[in-house]
């Protein structure tokens, strides 16, 4: 968190909208994903039920034919019973399109029609769902993901003849399929006997998804760099530029002193008018500033050329003006008073606690004592000469602070030690 407060206005705002914008990409590309998935899926459905139909109407046809034209089953037209022929046609049109169809059942004659677990779960399903004319699902196998279809059919009356009682079936069936080992007899009508059962490999479907995916993420990413960069563009004109010149120009005022610099206004919005604050304000604070400097040097001309010396200090004793008076009367120059400890102009013979316990304790002490009446003391001229003086000492608050300023008024003579 330390990090991104130390990053730049421009990152800042860089990172935040990126990271919006892969949030909006991300969603927008998992939605797109799904909905692909789900058309390609309706797709994949549609060609189970043609398949599953085919085979099934196949098988219709045949009987119809059989039962119409009188056509008596026999061995030799054993490939062309209507079970056994939509199945082996099925399977070569499925080979063709690249997935499996076949008719499973758990009563089969055939053992390469016998029901896998998936396939064992959904004619349960059937029995117990009458109402249920087709179920479909993903799955997932060792050779991959599989995309499985099946719709149930149930026993009619082309079925009897094989498949009702065994008495009644024709002996090449009863040769084949011995009733005593048979499980596909008494068939009732009507009854689900069996499903056509579809599974189309998903990896065509899946190599479809990605390559959409693909396109997606190219399209989102070309997009998302766009976009980036013409934001970042947008906002280094429209609001980093502006707030660097703001703070170029507060950090020439404050190395410089100077309240002459204004910037230009470049609209209406906020930027805007937070620019004519800073002008307004700035104007503002050169205004306050000449009057103070006006006031200053009034105030300086007044202690100049007062004949009576003007000395302010701090409570700790550090002196902060010091009049021409005073510099001619004591012998120091301004820049040599200033910061010193007033203490050092009163004579230590004449004032000895003062010099014992310090300015700041000695004014604590006695500072209302001294404020009350004028007192004769004995300064200190910076040759070593004593002088006596008159002082008038008064105190003063500003901003928190307590100082001093004493009125000073030299005698002629010279004050003995």
């Amino acid at each position: 968190m330390s990090l991104f407060r130390n990053l730049s206005l421009l990152t800042k705002i860089t990172l935040i909208v990126a990271g919006i914008l892969v949030v909006f990409f991300g969603l927008n590309s998992l939605l797109h994903y799904r909905q692909v998935k789900s058309v390609i899926l309706d797709e994949a459905l549609q060609k189970a039920r043609e398949a599953a139909f085919h085979a099934v109407h196949t098988r219709e046809y045949l009987s119809e034919q059989y039962q119409s034209r009188g056509i008596e089953l026999s061995a030799e037209r054993y490939a062309l019973i209507p079970v056994v022929a939509s199945n082996r046609i099925g399977r070569r049109v499925a080979e063709d399109l690249g997935y499996s169809l076949r008719q499973t059942s758990d009563r089969y004659r055939n053992p390469d029609n016998a029901p896998d677990s998936f396939e064992l779960e959904v004619l349960k399903r059937f029995r117990a769902q009458p109402d249920l004319e087709e179920y479909y699902t993903e799955v997932s196998a060792e050779q991959g993901p599989f995309f499985r279809y099946m719709v149930p059919f149930e026993a009619d009356s082309s079925c009897m003849p094989c498949h009702g009682d065994p008495q009644q079936a024709p002996d090449f069936i009863k040769e084949m399929f011995p009733p005593e080992r048979d499980q596909a007899y008494n068939y009732q009508l009507g009854e689900v006997i069996g499903a056509v059962s579809v599974s189309i490999p998903m990896s065509d479907i899946l190599q479809r998804l990605q390559a959409n995916l693909n396109r997606d993420l190219l399209a989102n990413g070309v997009n998302f760099l766009a976009l980036i960069t013409c934001l970042g563009i947008l906002i280094r004109f429209a609001v980093t530029r502006p707030l660097r010149r703001l703070g170029e120009a507060t950090s020439e005022i404050l190395r410089t002193g100077r309240f002459d610099r204004v910037l230009s206004r470049r609209g209406r919005d906020e930027i805007g008018r937070l620019i004519d604050g800073f002008n307004e304000m700035v104007a503002g604070l050169g205004e306050k500033t000449r009057e103070l400097e006006e006031s200053e040097q009034r105030f300086r001309l007044l202690t100049d050329n007062a004949g009576d010396g003007i000395i302010s200090f701090l409570e700790n004793g550090q002196i902060i003006l010091f009049n021409r008076r005073a510099e001619k009367l004591f012998g120091y120059s301004k820049r040599e008073a200033l910061g010193m400890d007033v203490a050092k102009l009163v004579h230590p013979d004449a004032s000895k606690g003062l010099h014992k316990i310090g300015t700041a304790e000695y004014l604590r002490i006695h500072g209302d004592n001294l404020m009350k009446n004028i007192h004769r003391i004995v300064g200190l001229q910076r040759d070593g000469s004593a002088i006596e003086m008159e002082v008038s000492l008064s105190l003063a608050v500003s901003d928190g602070h307590r100082f001093y300023t004493a009125i000073i008024r030299f005698t002629e003579r010279k004050a003995p030690v």
